[in-house]
């Protein structure tokens, strides 16, 4: 008996240890693993140098979103299929390979390719709309080279949100993306009939 509890008693110091060692590189993992499992959430971007908001997004795994910009068309995609709102109306519009496209920033190997040269900063923690989370500063290069800070709940352990600064096309922007209403069961997605 003495045995067993000088083995639980090891075991149970070992898990705190690692646990206790896990660097701010490790939490940003953890939390980007669980959000690539979420089966669903909505998502919001705001251009926060112009403080407009860009676009909001609802996702339902494995292949689902609608899309709505600010200033142009809603979208639903559905595999790789595209369905843009044309005056009202749903009109389908398939996009072979649109699938892969966007699977990609749902694939543990693309999180793995990003955070390959990755730095990593813990910060105080804040709080997202009263929700306390602890708050990370990063720099990846990959697919583009971008500073980002994301803030991640200290309840579920998902994002709360992602703000980046970067270039693409010459064009220097900060974004902010905003989490939410993760598997929640009321978000749907279907094809129109």
């Amino acid at each position: 008996m003495r045995m067993i509890t000088k083995t639980l008693a090891g075991l149970s110091l070992a898990l705190t240890c690692s646990l206790a060692a896990a660097t701010p590189k490790d939490d940003l993992h953890a939390s980007f693993t669980k959000f690539l499992k979420a089966h669903s959430f909505r998502a919001t971007v705001t251009d926060l140098k112009k403080g407009e908001q860009i676009s909001t997004m609802e996702f339902v795994a494995p292949d689902r979103y609608r899309m709505k910009s600010a200033k142009g068309p809603a979208q639903l995609i559905v595999g790789d299929t595209m369905y843009m709102d044309m005056d009202g109306k749903l009109t389908r519009m398939p996009i072979p390979g649109v699938s892969r496209i966007t699977a990609q920033y749902r694939n543990e190997d693309f999180l793995h390719q990003v955070e390959g040269d990755m730095t990593v900063q813990a910060l105080p923690d804040e709080s997202v709309d009263g929700e306390p989370a602890s708050v990370y500063a990063y720099t990846v290069t990959k697919p583009m080279k971008s500073d980002a800070k994301t803030w991640i709940s200290k309840k579920s352990g998902l994002p709360l949100q992602v703000e980046s600064s970067g270039s693409f096309m010459g064009h220097a922007s900060t974004t902010r993306v905003r989490y939410s209403n993760f598997d929640d069961p009321s978000i749907r997605i279907d094809a129109p009939n």
